[in-house]
């Protein structure tokens, strides 16, 4: 079979887990603002919604970091030389903010386990 068969399939199971993953993103947030219990604490729910908006905002920061510190070197891949710098720089993005997430949730994990 020709390589770019595979290629072709590759892409279009990206797309396809894109798509269900973007489906099911916003339908989490429908569900969970229409489900969402009013606490009486102010404080607690204040506190909880705070933790949401920063964390969004530290992944937002770290992604725009990391894509202004990726590398702009074209790639070889295949046989062929991948030179776009919009998407080397996107793709090196993906991949530190990918690593040093893990790394903060996995650090983040044993400090709740071992806090207890």
């Amino acid at each position: 079979m020709d390589g770019e068969l595979f290629i072709d399939v590759v892409l279009w199971a990206v797309y396809i887990a894109l798509g269900v993953g973007l489906v099911a993103a916003v339908w989490s947030a429908v569900h969970g603002v229409r489900t969402h219990e009013q606490t009486a604490d102010a404080l607690a729910s204040r506190r909880t919604s705070m933790i949401g908006y920063a964390t969004a905002a530290t992944v937002a920061v770290v992604m725009v970091v990391t894509y202004l510190l990726a590398s702009t070197r074209p790639v070889v891949s295949n046989g062929r030389l991948f030179t776009d710098t919009w998407w080397l720089r996107c793709t090196d993005m993906l991949i530190f903010t990918s690593i040093l997430l893990i790394c903060v949730c996995s650090v983040i994990v044993v400090v709740a386990k071992f806090r207890r």
